[in-house]
């Protein structure tokens, strides 16, 4: 789980930075909206998915505690 969390997390820093060198080297072949756009929504999506993990990191908790208590008896 953490693994393929830290890849997709790298992945995203990747799309950011290309949209950013996209925005610098096109300059005013890119309409500045259309960058803010994809923007909020790249924003969006590493919100959805820094969810995601975290909910995915606690239930990995809780089995895990669970799995303890019992072997525990």
């Amino acid at each position: 789980m953490s693994d393929t969390g830290a890849l997709v997390g790298s992945h995203l820093v990747w799309i950011v930075k290309l949209l950013m060198m996209a925005e610098r080297t096109l300059g005013g072949l890119v309409c500045p909206e259309e960058i803010e756009e994809m923007d909020k929504e790249l924003t969006k999506v590493i919100e959805d998915f820094d969810c995601a993990v975290n909910v995915e990191a606690l239930h990995a908790i809780q089995e895990t505690s669970e799995q303890t208590s019992f072997s525990n008896w």
